[in-house]
């Protein structure tokens, strides 16, 4: 809970929230907090996208 990403992270939403840094910088601290931790879950390619990849390899 107090790791210094953590800390880091809550420091740039309130930042964020008072108008001295993007909303981009504040989500980006957010999500390598979340990483760290290993919070972060990969979703799966979608059907169509996996669809893309074959097309993609049968073409190289």
């Amino acid at each position: 809970m107090d790791k210094p990403s953590r800390l880091e992270a809550i420091r740039m939403i309130e930042e964020c929230l008072a108008g001295h840094c993007t909303q981009q910088a504040a989500f980006d601290a957010f999500r390598a907090a979340a990483s760290e931790q290993g919070l972060l879950k990969r979703k799966p390619p979608s059907i169509g996208l996996r669809k893309f990849d074959g097309v993609a390899e049968d073409l190289l």
